[in-house]
């Protein structure tokens, strides 16, 4: 067979996630094909090993990868839910003292959240897991201040009227506060998850 349909079968064959067929295939042409015998040692010595027995780690990259893609995936789509339902909230709420409550409630932590996710796309320049785990906690909390410190420039005409007292404002600024610590550490305990994952050590 080709050698260059066997190099495109020997990442699953490394992975042993080939079916009986493609596997004989591989291994009848492994044994009269030094190139791929090569190539295969090659992959064999790029995957996680454990450095006391020299033996491959159980995990499967590929099947990791797309755990950590769905992972990052359900966190980019509940977070915009969140946000669409603040966005609407806010705009079902007439003028007065508690117009602005619903985007420092809900709008301001879930926008600056979202934007944290972005940094989960150079998790490749992070040398370790801890660091990435805690740049990604660091991002989150950035991106939230701003997001605050925008929202208060903007609503600065009727603020104090935003802390007037009322039941609902009292209850919605605790929330946003809440929401605030909640997504920090979301934050630092998925993105620790997602580089672990990938194979971040």
């Amino acid at each position: 067979m080709n050698c260059t349909v066997i190099q495109d079968l020997l990442i699953l064959y490394a992975d042993d996630c080939c079916s009986e067929e493609s596997k004989s295939l591989v291994e009848e042409h492994l044994r009269g094909c030094e190139a791929c015998r090569k190539a295969l040692e090659e992959m064999n010595a790029d995957s996680p090993v454990t450095k006391e027995t020299g033996t491959k780690k159980t995990a499967f990259p590929r099947i990791n990868s797309w755990k950590a893609s769905l992972l990052q995936s359900v966190l980019l789509y509940v977070s915009f839910a969140l946000l669409v339902f603040g966005v609407a909230q806010e705009a079902a709420t007439p003028e007065g003292s508690v117009n602005g409550l619903w985007a420092l409630a809900l709008v301001v932590p879930v926008t600056g959240f979202l934007l944290s996710l972005a940094n989960w796309y150079f998790i490749r320049l992070y040398p370790s897991r801890k660091a990435f785990s805690a740049c990604s906690l660091l991002a989150t909390a950035i991106f939230i201040l701003l997001a605050y410190v925008w929202a208060l420039l903007h609503y600065r005409s009727g603020l104090l009227d935003l802390f007037s007292g009322s039941a609902l404002s009292t209850g919605l600024l605790i929330l946003g506060c809440v929401l605030t610590i909640a997504l920090c550490i979301v934050s630092k305990l998925f993105s620790g998850r997602y580089a672990l994952l990938l194979g971040k050590e």
